[in-house]
């Protein structure tokens, strides 16, 4: 039976030389790079909003980092202002507040009267030296105006870390938990005071609590307790601040009059190929295919759309988990006290297309393990038993690869487990049915 000459134009390579395969190749290549060239100026005319794009996981792990070295600061802070209030007594803290309380009304009529006179320089002066002269007779009062308002900061402060907890940096739950505990304390330490107590150690501190003008409170007292009341407005502006902490990435730096030029014409031109992508593949299909038996390009054919998928896959996974978590650890670690940590954008854009190119690949590994099976170097049983070896082969790899923190590991190990079991469950439906096997076999025998 004499067979049908194909219609498939790559028959034609077949009966080619090898110059004219060369210069099939050759043209091939030229028209990939092309396309390549195209796509990549095209992309250079959006160079600003592509650069956006992509340093997204610089931002994303910059402003992780600097919102955890702010919890850092003000957890340190906060333990600050419970430390130093516990070298004040009670009675002297009540007896503060007390006077605090009692002058408040009076500052009040006082900032009236002040307004009320216009900005004359010389009642300005007037009231600056009478307002140094009642300090001077009573250094209590140069604390009320600062005191009077702190336990509502501390409340606010609770409120505004309570608000933002909601959304935290990772591994800021914690020490968030822990700022809001001491404030509490603090909230609760400071209300006991500002409240008239109901008992008191001694006749001495009944007499001084009733009339707490008696005697002036200690001058290092007030002085810790003003100390605490100016805290209390930078930790409410600093609870305030980190609300908006995924707007506080710094940017990039540059090292070189050029470098962002070449940094823009490298992001085009990589962009350029990952566009022309499916194109450079069907090129070097149509070249490949025409080698191969119609049988061979059957099977091949539908591996193409699920190796581009898997890919996608991969540099999605990089591009979101990946690289903000990898560079959130590396980047916030060390002593911020000791290192002062400058990023380049040359650097960064080297680290990214290294480990979405890589993430890439890895994820390929279900079509590896089907082209294994289907050539018979391995078994789908063979997979099976060697599981376990798998999973701490890919934990071992996760380790490597990755900084050494449990989080990112997993990360990196987690993806490579699911890619091997789905890689199994794919080996055992792209099988060939145990008939298929028998019919093949007798043929081989009968041959």
């Amino acid at each position: 039976m004499v067979e049908n000459p194909s219609d498939d134009p790559e028959d034609h390579l077949k009966t080619m030389s090898f110059g004219d395969h060369l210069e099939e190749l050759r043209s091939r290549v030229f028209r990939s790079l092309m396309v390549v060239i195209g796509f990549g100026i095209v992309a250079f005319f959006f160079q600003n909003q592509l650069m956006q794009l992509v340093t997204g996981p610089h931002r994303t792990a910059m402003s992780q980092i600097t919102a955890r070295q702010e919890i850092a600061d003000l957890h340190q802070q906060i333990s600050e202002a419970n430390q130093q209030l516990d070298g004040v007594s009670d009675v002297d803290a009540r007896r503060v507040l007390q006077i605090t309380a009692a002058d408040d009304d009076w500052w009040q009529r006082w900032d009236q009267f002040r307004q009320s006179q216009g900005n004359s320089p010389i009642l300005e002066n007037m009231a600056g030296l009478i307002e140094e002269r009642l300090v001077a007779l009573d250094p209590s009062r140069s604390t009320s105006r600062m005191l009077v308002s702190t336990h509502e900061r501390w409340l606010a402060s609770i409120e505004l870390l309570r608000l933002g907890a909601v959304d935290l940096p990772w591994g800021g739950s914690s020490r968030i938990e822990q700022c809001i505990d001491e404030l509490e304390l603090l909230s609760d330490r400071w209300s006991s005071w500002k409240q008239a107590p109901q008992e008191a150690a001694s006749e001495d501190e009944v007499e001084q609590e009733q009339n707490p003008q008696a005697e002036l409170p200690d001058p290092q007292a007030i002085e810790i307790l003003e100390s605490v009341a100016r805290q209390s407005v930078v930790i409410e502006q600093a609870s305030a601040h980190l609300l908006d902490w995924r707007h506080g990435a710094k940017p990039l730096a540059l090292l070189s009059y050029s470098e962002a030029f070449f940094s823009y014409l490298k992001l085009s031109l990589m962009l350029g190929l990952v566009a022309a992508l499916p194109w450079v593949t069907f090129e070097m299909w149509k070249f490949i295919a025409a080698g191969l038996f119609d049988k061979e390009r059957r099977a091949v054919r539908p591996f193409l759309p699920v190796a581009f998928l898997l890919m996608g896959s991969g540099v999605t996974f990089a591009y979101t988990v990946l690289i903000p978590v990898g560079l959130s650890f590396l980047g916030g670690y060390g002593d911020p006290e000791l290192l002062q940590a400058t990023f380049t954008l040359k650097e960064y854009l080297s680290l990214v297309f290294t480990l979405i190119l890589g993430m890439g690949i890895v994820f390929q590994l279900p079509l590896v393990m089907i082209f294994l099976t289907r050539s018979g170097l391995m078994e789908i049983n063979t997979f099976r038993e060697y599981r376990k070896y798998a999973i701490i082969g890919a934990v071992l790899l996760g380790a490597m690869l990755t900084p050494p923190d449990v989080v990112t590991q997993m990360l990196m190990a987690g993806p490579l487990v699911i890619l091997y079991e789905l890689g199994i469950i794919a080996c055992e439906m792209t099988a060939p049915k145990p008939r298929e096997n028998e019919f093949e076999r007798g043929q081989e025998e009968s041959l």
